[in-house]
């Protein structure tokens, strides 16, 4: 690499103050849609620390990760010690530890805070990390990497054993209802309002942006992400038009139980066999939730039964449908489905779920052909003698009833942030 690539990719080593012009912080300086995600305030670090944030592509990472600097700097923390890179054109294992050397050599035993962006794209980067670590070039420095492929960044984590000090991995997803309430841009809607809203935009950052600037999310935003979603399969050899039909027979196929082979009816995919890569890669990329069934017996997932896909943000499902379909003005497309109250009920269902997953390790739906009964969502106590928390999702309020032994709570639009909130 250029000797002057260092300084290209940290202004702020001889300008403290640059920072505030880097354009990642720019868009969104003084905006009301303006988002910090609650670790850049909270995150503690220590010498030895290897953190991995993760999520999908186009949600905030990199913006968090120069949030973290503006932090550094406003903390006093001496701008030549701190080094952000973005791995995207970083073409080997070797190259990335060329340049972490280069950087820790010169700074043996100062305090350094290391950025590496999206280091997913790079070949065995653990190796890289592991190199300059065996080195003890590490010890004094806090490294924060950033990835949008769960499968590889934990594979490679893995191979960092005893290295990652108290570092831990982190998440960073779409915007929740619970966020996008505390936006200053709609401070001024309902509840019910915004609940409208959000199942048409999702939380991703552009789509909120331009909402909030636009009124209206453009088919250009909806392209950008359709395009990162095949840009990240190409990289794992996943065919464009197969990838296309799955996403929209997860769609098609929202709150159903869902068997491999039941996916690919009425698609040309022909092989379950596939279906199940392509449904893994989506979740591997942070965009798919796979919903499994619960087994009483074993208080976790019953693996052989038909599972629940749902995609992470209601953004996902406009991509869905329009991408086959060929549809234009998708957010004006979206708006007219959701006044179906069926459509409408299975997308809220999906919501719902998403914001459960994000606060509990597990979650479940459960059914009994036996019993006929199902529930949409079953959250384990996390203690082994207390029981699951049991809930049935709907747009009003309906009867309660009894499953596995408990009561069924109701889940409603103007009730669900609440009650999933207190658990």
């Amino acid at each position: 690499m250029d000797g002057d690539f260092l300084e290209i990719q940290n202004p702020w080593w001889k300008n403290p103050q640059a920072i505030l012009h880097d354009p990642h912080l720019l868009a969104i300086k003084d905006k009301s849609y303006r988002f910090t995600p609650e670790l850049v305030q909270t995150l503690g670090w220590g010498p030895g620390d290897i953190f991995i944030l993760r999520g999908p592509r186009q949600v905030g990472k990199t913006t968090t990760l120069k949030l973290l600097i503006q932090r550094l700097l406003h903390e006093s923390s001496d701008p030549e010690n701190i080094f952000y890179l973005s791995c995207e054109a970083i073409e080997s294992f070797r190259e990335l530890q060329n340049e972490l050397t280069r950087f820790l050599q010169k700074r043996k035993k100062k305090r350094t805070f290391i950025f590496l962006d999206e280091i997913s794209f790079v070949p065995s980067w653990q190796r890289a990390v592991l190199a300059v670590a065996n080195l003890g070039l590490t010890a004094a420095a806090t490294l924060v990497l950033t990835g949008s492929n769960a499968r590889d960044l934990k594979e490679s984590s893995e191979r960092l054993p005893g290295r990652r000090g108290k570092g831990k991995d982190l998440q960073l997803y779409p915007l929740s209802l619970w966020e996008l309430a505390k936006l200053p841009a709609f401070q001024d809607l309902s509840s019910h309002d915004l609940f409208d809203l959000y199942l048409q935009i999702g939380g991703f950052p552009r789509a909120v942006a331009e909402y909030v600037t636009l009124g209206t999310v453009t088919d250009d935003t909806y392209g950008v992400y359709r395009n990162w979603i095949v840009g990240d399969a190409s990289r794992y050899q996943l065919r464009q038009e197969t990838l296309k039909q799955m996403l929209f027979r997860i769609g098609e196929t929202l709150t159903s139980q869902i068997t491999w082979p039941k996916l690919i009816e009425n698609s040309p995919v022909r092989s379950h066999e596939t279906a199940l890569e392509y449904v893994e890669h989506l979740q591997d990329a942070f965009l798919c939730h796979i919903h499994y069934c619960y087994r009483p017996e074993t208080k976790g997932p019953a693996l052989q039964k038909a599972r629940k896909l749902y995609f992470v943000d209601p953004l996902l499902y406009g991509i869905a449908f329009s991408w086959r379909e060929g549809t234009s003005n998708v957010f004006r497309w979206m708006k007219s489905l959701l006044e179906e109250s069926e459509f409408r009920g299975k997308l809220f269902e999906s919501v719902a779920v998403n914001h459960a997953a994000r606060l509990h390790p597990q979650v479940y739906y459960w059914y009994s052909a036996k019993e006929k009964k199902e529930v949409d969502l079953l959250i384990p106590a996390g203690e082994p003698r207390r029981p699951p928390r049991l809930f049935e999702i709907k747009l009003a309020e309906t009867a309660s009833f009894r499953a596995l032994g408990e009561e069924v709570d109701i889940l409603t639009p103007g009730s669900f942030l609440e009650k999933l909130g207190k658990l």
